[in-house]
């Protein structure tokens, strides 16, 4: 990893997961760097107001783990001695697809599992150790700075929220942008003059419902994570609990196709009762409710085309959910923002070692190497969400992207009781592995033949019962 230091200030807007991995990136090539966040950010591992998703159950993907370990050594033994729990993704997952469960299957592969506040906490505390970082918390960006000719980004206009607050000018050498969905990045492109990107949306009208749970105990379940996954056009409920510490369970009840589990106290058991995981049920029976129930409806696949502009502002970069929005259910958003910051560095890595080389276009360049990096997690978000009837309404897929669908679909079905299947899509979905990796004759062969007995299955003759 490049450590030299190099003269410059960079500003970053957003102090979520995206923006302190990006944060902590370019302290590999500037002198200072600024994170500008709209919140107060705590001062304990606690949920923050402008990060209401972060209330429901998240999971790190075993390479996102690794990339934020390469940035922040340690990071991981850290977490576990905060009460962050592991778990084998063959063994302690239980595993469900459209009500049925995964065979047990041997995995070299752990997560991490520990609650969204604690992981951004404990970046947010590395950060601050850094003499390089400054944070300005409650601010609003609310533009651009540029040059003269309008070609450059030079710096961003910030306010505090706070009564009679002034604007001020924050100058910097690049801007990055990180600030979540709600980036008013294409408003400001279009306020000087640029063509804002396209957008891409597919919706499955997914809601979540969320409630943390004192874990029994003396729970009899040899698992320590649960997930549910619905499976279209039938199945639209599923479940997650995911372990946090202090013996605690974040308890997440997921519906597609505007399947929505309700927030009050009998809808919601009334909704966990009739997902079909039997396991589910038991343990909610036995579990104590720590704290009320909370909605979350804003989870559609959304992706900004910053890699298909005809002009580029320099000095500007987007990346996270600004960029890329991923439907929370399948767990990517981090992982794919640890790639993103991964990918820049990447990036400034070789400019630095090669100065004579000219900056100019490194928006053009980041922005089309970042839409290839991000297209297999929007494949594999998009191509499950795109079963839905809901999904299609805005964005009718191409022949190749319905094969596709199709085949992941068998993968799913012959996971379930074959444990080679089962352990390469784990390294799929962790994404140390390539989809392609699915597409191997091995694989195809074995899913096939899986599929075929499955429909042979199906279509056997239902005997009537022989009278006495």
């Amino acid at each position: 990893m490049n450590t030299a230091i190099q003269k410059g200030h960079a500003v970053v807007i957003g102090g979520s997961i995206a923006g302190m991995l990006t944060a902590r990136v370019l302290t590999n090539y500037f002198a200072t760097v600024t994170v500008i966040e709209r919140d107060l950010l705590p001062q304990t591992p606690d949920f923050r107001k402008g990060a209401p998703h972060a209330r429901h159950a998240h999971g790190l993907l075993v390479r996102g783990q690794q990339i934020m370990e390469r940035y922040f050594p340690g990071l991981t033994a850290d977490l576990q001695a905060q009460g962050a729990i592991f778990a084998n993704m063959g063994t302690e997952l239980s595993l469900h697809i459209g009500g049925v469960a995964v065979q047990p299957f041997d995995s070299e592969l752990e997560f991490v599992a520990c609650s969204r506040p604690l992981l951004e906490f404990t970046i947010q505390q590395r950060l601050r150790a850094m003499s390089q970082i400054r944070f300005r918390e409650g601010y609003d960006v609310h533009g651009i700075c540029t040059d003269a000719g309008r070609v450059r980004a030079t710096g961003v206009r910030i306010q505090a929220r706070e009564v009679n607050a002034v604007e001020e000018i924050i100058h910097a050498d690049l801007v990055v942008d990180a600030s979540g969905r709600s980036s008013r990045l294409p408003e400001w492109l279009a306020e000087l003059g640029y063509t804002p990107p396209a957008e891409t949306t597919v919706d499955a009208q997914a809601g979540y419902a969320t409630r943390i749970y004192r874990r029994p105990a003396h729970y009899a379940g040899t698992w320590k994570a649960l997930y549910g996954i619905a499976q279209a056009p039938q199945q639209s409920r599923g479940c997650i609990i995911v372990p946090l510490e202090g013996d605690r369970w974040h308890v997440t009840l997921t519906g597609l196709n505007g399947d929505h589990p309700p927030t009050d106290e009998a809808g919601f058991l009334a909704f966990a009762r009739s997902v079909p995981v039997p396991e589910l049920h038991r343990a909610l029976s036995q579990a104590e409710p720590l704290t009320d129930i909370l909605g979350y409806r804003r989870a559609a696949n959304r992706l900004r085309h910053y890699d298909n502009l005809p002009r580029y502002l320099e000095g500007m970069l987007a990346l996270g959910d600004a960029v890329y929005a991923l439907n929370p259910v399948y767990g990517q958003g981090m992982t794919v923002a640890a790639l993103a910051a991964l990918t820049l560095d990447e990036m400034l890595g070789s400019l630095s070692r090669h100065p004579a080389d000219d900056p100019t276009g490194l928006a053009r360049r980041f922005q089309r190497t970042l839409a290839k990096v991000i297209a297999a997690p929007w494949q594999m978000a998009t191509g499950q969400d795109l079963r839905w009837p809901s999904a299609g309404v805005d964005y009718k897929p191409d022949p190749i992207t319905r094969l596709v669908q199709s085949y992941f679909d068998r993968v799913l079905t012959a996971m379930i009781d074959n444990p080679e299947i089962a352990a390469v899509f784990a390294r799929v979905q962790n994404m140390l592995a390539s989809p392609t990796t699915l597409f191997h004759p091995r694989i195809v062969w074995q899913v096939l033949r899986s599929s075929q007995g499955q429909r042979n299955k199906e279509n056997e003759p239902t005997l009537a019962p022989q009278r006495a």
